[in-house]
């Protein structure tokens, strides 16, 4: 399972403060934006139209802190004011120190709480200006005069105080060359730790395993500490180069835990609610901050109730509990309750199966992983990936969505009485790079394409002759029923002998077209590579036994002879492969409808003969190793 996270809102919010304090372009903002991300845009925003103005940031403790000292030290009059929790908490600390350096700050109601009236004064910091600020209550507001290039002094050494260091070293250094300023800090965006601590209880309280696109273990996040925190409730987390996978692969090995929260405040709500549910006692300290933040957060933990506080109400979901406000999620993840819920549609009606070499196949093959997965799984259905995809931009709706999470929308309802027994789901290939494909990369693109459009085409028709397992839904008990029907003594052809079994035994088999669920799979890197995998596919061709298959496969090896022996096939022959391939890639950026694209193709079908022969040949001799393992 794919779960994107949101943007990290504390490196965003600095971000935005250090671009206003510049006066350059602020970032752009996605449908998926927290809202405490616009709540401090859209304040910035406003300052910069009007000289004097109102500025409400509701609970958006950050927009508080951080608006506080950048009106007060920017010659700005603004009243700052929010929600009547946010008049609870606490900011004389930060003020306290601003009017050592010159700024005018009144407190409107009560002494040391916002609301606050900031009067333009011009506050000409000298260099090295320097506070000292002890035992704040808050790191934020250390962060918050760091961002405007005061020198604090602080026995705090939490994490969130070095990630204001790192993004603002980071500014300098981009703005040192303003071209495309935004642009580059928005490469330095990262997805949220604190956000993913979520998902880290829904899979220790429900199992599985998903993958969370976008988190490295080069972060300036400190909740990156989440990895740690639930290695002991048996989630265990491996980095990849597209995020992480986070599975509950071992049961809970303690009891008791403590962990001191003074460095990852926000990650309480989550492993509390956690541990609660899985019997734990959870030893808490360093929790005195949690009183000030959106609700005191051990009340409410205790209590089970939001009190309009996000990450209060993302705790209860993610454990199955009744949640009195969900309004309030989207404060820092506002496709959440999205996600969340087809997590839970999927977890009772489909499993994801990912057979991954030397994690579940025991040095057996893909086969065996296949089977050891799909036995576990609980669901009527499973779907069948590979452990290389990547899921498509979805451009038309504002983002990257993970095909996986609009399963529930484009597949429908699988326990249906007339629901398919297999279900085969589009795959594109395309490079990950913005530079232009290189031979072998256009010959794998071109060649995919045609046998996508092959696989759809023969699958319209009734007649399907092509499958692949990379992304395949398929009913559980039908897979296991065919497993010894999969040529185990091969290395590969799961897919296809499994398509086999299936219309062998008149089962139901649908197409799925819908762009929204394709998967993407990138081209292999070498010759070698590429060539022994076409080598170990086109070894299993001896194996089949289904008609339409053995059809169109002489159909296609008898044309490539000829065209050998009579080049002039060609004028036939290309363009059905021609239109396979545009009816496949007309939307992909790699293909262009040109001349030059045009005699690529040409070129690479006037080889693909010698290629198909060299891979048959090779392939069937390469046959007497039949316990290769491969996948």
């Amino acid at each position: 399972m794919f779960v994107r996270l949101p943007i990290s809102k504390s490196i965003a919010n600095r971000q935005l403060i250090l671009q206003a304090q510049a006066g350059v372009s602020l970032l752009e903002l996605g449908d998926d934006t927290p809202s405490d991300v616009r709540v401090l845009h859209d304040a910035l925003v406003q300052l910069n139209r009007a000289g004097t103005a109102v500025v409400d940031v509701g609970n958006c403790g950050t927009a508080m802190r951080f608006l506080t000292a950048f009106c007060a030290l920017s010659g700005k009059s603004v009243v700052l004011t929010g929600c009547e929790r946010m008049h609870q908490r606490p900011i004389g600390q930060l003020v306290d120190a601003l009017r050592t350096l010159g700024a005018d700050i009144e407190y409107i109601e009560r002494e040391g709480y916002p609301p606050l009236r900031i009067q333009a004064n011009s506050v000409s910091l000298p260099t090295g200006a320097r506070v000292v600020l002890r035992h704040p209550q808050s790191t934020q507001f250390v962060s918050a005069l760091l961002l405007m290039g005061v020198e604090v002094e602080t026995d705090s050494c939490s994490p969130y105080i070095e990630m204001t260091r790192q993004c603002i070293r980071q500014f300098s250094t981009l703005y040192a060359s303003p071209s495309n300023l935004a642009v580059n800090l928005a490469a330095f965006l990262e997805r949220d730790w604190s956000s993913a601590a979520f998902w880290y209880e829904w899979v220790a309280l429900h199992g599985g395993e998903l993958c969370l696109q976008g988190l490295s273990n080069k972060t300036l996040q400190g909740d990156k500490v989440v990895v740690d925190l639930f290695l002991p409730l048996g989630v265990s987390t491996t980095f990849t180069s597209k995020g992480i996978i986070i599975r509950k692969d071992q049961p809970v090995t303690c009891t008791t835990l403590k962990v001191d929260f003074s460095s990852c405040p926000d990650l309480y709500p989550a492993l509390a609610i956690a541990c609660e549910q899985l019997g734990i006692l959870l030893q808490a300290t360093g929790v005195e901050s949690l009183c000030i933040k959106e609700s005191d957060r051990l009340r409410a933990v205790a209590e089970h109730k939001t009190y309009s506080d996000h990450r209060i109400a993302m705790a209860l979901l993610a454990a199955d509990l009744l949640c009195d406000d969900t309004e309030c999620i989207g404060k820092s993840y506002p496709k959440f309750l999205k996600t969340l819920s087809v997590l839970n549609t999927l977890k009772k009606q489909i499993t994801t199966i990912v057979p991954r070499r030397g994690v579940n196949d025991d040095g057996k093959g893909k086969k065996y992983a296949l089977n050891s997965l799909i036995s576990q799984a609980t669901t009527d259905y499973v779907w069948l990936m590979d452990d290389d995809i990547v899921p498509a931009p979805i451009v038309k709706r504002g983002g990257d969505i993970s095909f996986l999470s609009l399963f529930g929308q484009n597949i429908g309802d699988l326990a249906a009485a007339e629901a398919p027994d297999l279900i085969m789901l589009p795959i594109r290939m395309q490079i990950q790079s913005e530079q232009k494909p290189n031979l072998l990369e256009r010959l794998q693109i071109t060649e995919y394409a045609a046998i996508q459009g092959l696989t759809i085409w023969s699958a319209r028709c009734g007649h399907p002759v092509m499958c692949s397992s990379a992304n395949l839904i398929v009913r559980r008990d039908r897979w296991l029923e065919a497993y010894s029907d999969l040529h185990l003594e091969l290395a590969s052809g799961d897919d296809m002998f499994l398509l086999e079994s299936f219309k062998r035994r008149g089962l139901r088999i649908a197409l799925s077209e819908d762009e929204e669920l394709t998967a993407i799979i990138r081209p292999i890197p070498t010759w070698r590579a590429f060539l022994r995998q076409r080598m170990r596919w086109a070894g299993k061709a001896p194996a089949y036994k289904d008609r339409d298959i053995i059809t169109c496969g002489s159909i296609v090896l008898l044309a490539n002879i000829i065209q050998i022996f009579f080049p002039p096939l060609l004028l036939v022959k290309f363009p059905i492969e021609y239109a396979f391939i545009r009816s496949r890639e007309h939307r992909s950026k790699h293909f262009v409808l040109n001349i030059q694209f045009f005699f690529i193709a040409l070129l690479l079908e006037i080889l693909y003969p010698f290629y198909i022969l060299f891979s048959l040949i090779g392939g069937v001799l390469c046959t007497q190793k039949r316990h290769q393992v491969s996948f």
